[in-house]
């Protein structure tokens, strides 16, 4: 009786007009449903609830927020605790659908909307199949819902659709796509709570609804693959792992399922990987099974192998449930990943070239029908700036070389690599090579060797280019070893140009290492032993057009390169060396290719002093040098390229002149002249020859506007006059014929100039023989005394000290002369000092002699 007026009360006051009334009407009925002794008493909860549910379910449109509120926790308690039964909800769905399922959202409270979401989830999961009437309007709630602006409204009510499919499938089926769109807006939620929730849902959404969907979810599940959130990327794999075993017509569906859970083998937590391992693995295996009386599979695991001998290292192999999926969904991916390696999104084109990876794994063999289709976006993929495409692409070529064979491989990439040779083709070739069994690859090196040799293959000015070619060579010896033998001048044409092209020293020290591995395979004992095998056919193979080289051109770069790097081979080919020097060099050539040449030349011969041991004949050798190459270039021309080339020949000539070949030192102080005389390379009648033929025109050039001309022309003469003089072969004649033109440039304008004359003088005038006939040679002896006594009295102190020293070892040839010159002169002198000690030095010759 208590109860009842207690009930009364609350009736009246839940129909009140104010406000407060009926919010504390509802507190009250809150406090005592939530009583222990009343929520163990059910009879006691359905007579409160049938006194007061109708006009409780009409507060759901209060205007009061926290009247909504209340109303709303009061339904959550009564719904779990009743005994399900559809007359309690007759009333509820169809207003909440009113206030939650419209267009225009009528309920304004995020809590309330929260709290309603939560009371329909309580719903679905207590009257199941009793809310099959109602499916219409839990569908046009959780549809708007699922998109509302409050987060937790959207988690709530993807876990509320979870429940829905789970538990009223049989009614889920019809309802499923109206939720799909809504589901997925947000996939790109910011927070990643409100990302899993939805992947989750969507799982649930098509697992349990109409699978057509999964055409429509598929790429936005593979773009949450790139969430910054490794718990979303984890719930992508798990869904597409689920649905791989469970969903209801999967085999319709492999070529949307297969990408997203290979790409899950490849995510950056481990994890994860392992997980997508895991569920892979067990698609596979399920597939098996349920196919185990299918007469191809059967035959397939009675006769296939199970661990292949040429296999990819440390990657397991796939089981063969597995490789039987990919292999019927490979033509259907082959495209869209070829699209996608193309992609203006970086992190898609990685994913893409992770997934070719995958599926190369897993098709195996079978690839090689596709091949052709796959080849071209990978030359383009390996071109990408982007180094993590590049390098997974890098990885699947080189998968795709274990299992397609090379005939087939080179029979696709050679034509191509012949139109438009790009980095990106060697890069994959060189990938594919490498992967490549060597029994099956040796059968096609002297094609792949030959092809890759070609001027248009090989000679490239483009770093990355360079890098890529070096890297076939690599993958060819790494794989062949050995069996490179046979191959071994191509691999050494395309090493050494791409060595000679290249201005980049990495380059430069990969083609080192691999002419390196070049000597290892054929047994040589070093680098300069291959350069003697090969480097002649290489020689012969860029000199027939050499006369139209310049600078530029790629067969000048080849011979600068054989000349400076290949020392000995070099000097045993000289022959086709002069032929090319005659043709480049000559009147009409590119000046600056000659410049260039000079200078090669002069760094030749400095640095290769053991010539004479390795041409065959020397004083042929010699004289064409300086006969065809040298002397044209000192006849002076106008130009500041002229002048620069006379300068580069006449320090050519310098080197030629300290070269063994036409000055060998005294090894050994203790060796008679006559030893020594028969260690220069030349003889007196082929020395007298060179030096009347150059002596003329290095004289003139000591007057040349250049200064390091008048330098190298000096030092040349004094070369040529030691070298006479270990001939003895020198004349009075020869002294006369160059000192004059020396003595002038005392006065040179420039110090370097002067001091060299003082030099050159002096080594002149030392060839002097013995008994020198100073009667007769009197006047030059004067012209020699009296031009150089004047510069004792330079006004710089260094120049006087100099010029001292060289008077001191010029007083020997005629003291008596210079003592009376100096005597006579003495008074008009500033440097006292230094004459004097000059008439001392000439008078302890007297005493001597």
């Amino acid at each position: 009786m208590a109860l009842d007026l207690e009930l009364n009360k609350i009736i009246i006051s839940l129909q009140a007009e104010e406000r407060s009334r009926r919010k504390q009407a509802l507190e009250e009925i809150l406090k005592n449903i939530s009583q222990e002794e009343i929520l163990e008493r059910p009879d006691h909860l359905v007579k409160i609830w049938e006194s007061v549910h109708r006009f409780i379910v009409r507060i759901i449109n209060d205007d009061m927020e926290t009247c909504r509120d209340l109303t709303v926790e009061i339904l959550q308690i009564f719904l779990q605790v009743l005994p399900p039964d559809d007359k309690h909800i007759i009333y509820i769905l169809p207003i909440m659908s009113k206030r939650l399922g419209m267009q225009e959202l009528i309920e304004p409270s995020e809590e309330v909307r929260l709290k309603c979401v939560s009371l329909l989830r309580t719903i679905i999961l207590k009257y199941k199949d009793l809310l099959g009437p109602y499916v219409q309007d839990v569908t046009g709630i959780l549809t708007r819902t699922v998109i509302d602006n409050y987060p937790n409204v959207k988690k709530e009510s993807c876990k509320c659709i979870s429940d829905y499919a789970k538990t009223l499938s049989r009614h889920f089926y019809s309802q499923s796509e109206y939720l799909i769109k809504p589901i997925l807006t947000n996939f790109t939620h910011q927070h990643y709570r409100v990302r899993l929730a939805a992947v989750e849902a969507i799982g649930h959404v098509i697992q349990y609804g109409n699978s057509k969907s999964v055409e429509e979810v598929s790429t936005p599940l593979a773009q949450r693959l790139f969430d910054q959130s490794g718990i979303v990327r984890k719930a992508v794999i798990e869904v597409s792992g689920h649905w791989l075993v469970k969903l209801p017509d999967r085999y319709g569906w492999w070529h949307r399922l297969l990408p997203l859970i290979m790409t899950g083998l490849h995510d950056e937590l481990a994890e994860i990987r392992k997980r997508a391992a895991d569920l892979w693995d067990a698609a596979g295996k399920l597939y098996l099974e349920e196919n185990e009386n299918d007469e191809k599979l059967k035959d397939k695991m009675d006769f296939l192998v199970e661990d292949l001998e040429h296999y990819p290292p440390e990657i397991s192999r796939p089981n063969l449930g597995c490789r039987v999926i990919a292999q019927q969904n490979l033509c259907k991916l082959i495209n869209g990943i070829s699209v996608e390696l193309g992609d203006w999104l970086p992190d898609i084109r990685v994913r893409s070239a992770q997934l070719l990876c995958v599926l190369i794994l897993n098709v195996e063999e079978n690839v090689t029908q596709h091949i052709e289709k796959l080849l071209p976006p990978m030359y383009r993929a390996c071109n990408d700036e982007d180094r993590r495409v590049a390098n997974c692409v890098e990885t699947a070529a080189r998968y795709l070389g274990y299992f397609v064979q090379p005939k087939i491989y080179c029979h696709l990439v050679l034509p191509t690599l012949d139109e438009s040779p790009t980095a990106g083709h060697l890069r994959v070739f060189a990938a594919i090579i490498s992967g490549s069994e060597r029994k099956a690859l040796s059968q096609h090196l002297d094609e792949i060797a030959n092809f890759l040799k070609q001027p248009d293959i090989c000679r490239s000015k483009k770093s990355n280019y360079q890098r890529q070619i070096l890297l076939c060579c690599n993958s060819l010896l790494v794989v062949c070893k050995e069996d490179c033998v046979m191959v071994t001048q191509a691999l050494f044409i395309i090493i050494f140009t791409t060595y000679a092209m290249s201005a980049e020293p990495l380059v430069r020290e990969e083609a080192e290492r691999l002419l390196e591995i070049l000597v290892d395979v054929n047994s040589l004992r070093n680098v300069q032993d291959l350069f003697c095998h090969y480097v002649r056919p290489l020689i012969m193979l860029i000199n027939e057009d050499c006369a139209s080289w310049t600078v530029y051109s790629a067969e000048s770069q080849i011979f600068c390169a054989c000349l400076s790097r290949s020392e000995v081979a070099m000097s045993r080919n000289m022959d086709l060396a002069l032929s090319v020097f005659k043709k480049t060099m000559g009147k009409d050539a590119d000046p600056e290719l000659k410049l260039r040449y000079f200078i090669l030349l002069s760094e030749y011969f400095l640095n290769n002093q053991n010539l004479h041991c390795h041409i065959e004949d020397p004083h042929k050798f010699v004289s064409a040098i300086i006969e065809e190459l040298i002397v044209p270039g000192l006849i002076w021309a106008a130009g500041r390229a002229a002048e620069a080339i006379r300068t580069a020949a006449v320090g050519c000539l310098c080197a030629i002149l300290q070269n063994k070949v036409m000055n060998s030192e005294n090894e050994n102080e203790a060796d008679s002249f006559k030893k020594e005389k028969s260690r220069v390379s030349i003889t007196t009648e082929q020395f007298l020859s060179i030096f009347d033929e150059i002596a003329p025109v290095l004289v003139s050039l000591i007057d040349d506007k250049a200064k390091k001309t008048r330098l190298y022309s000096m030092r040349a003469i004094c070369l040529l006059v030691t070298i006479g003089q270990k001939l003895s072969c020198l004349n009075d004649e020869h002294i006369y014929r160059t000192y004059p033109v020396i003595l002038k440039r005392l006065d040179d304008g420039c110090d370097d100039v002067r001091y060299a004359a003082v030099e050159a003088l002096v080594d002149v005038w030392s060839a002097v023989p013995q008994d020198y006939d100073t009667v007769a040679g009197r006047s030059h002896v004067d012209a020699l005394y009296t031009t150089m006594i004047i510069h004792l009295d330079d006004p710089e102190t260094r120049f006087q000290k100099i010029m001292l020293d060289a008077l001191k070892l010029v007083a020997k040839i005629y003291p008596e002369l210079l003592h009376q010159k100096l005597h006579s002169c003495r008074p008009n002198f500033r440097n006292k000092i230094g004459v004097d000690a000059l008439l001392e030095y000439c008078q302890n010759i007297f005493k001597r002699n």
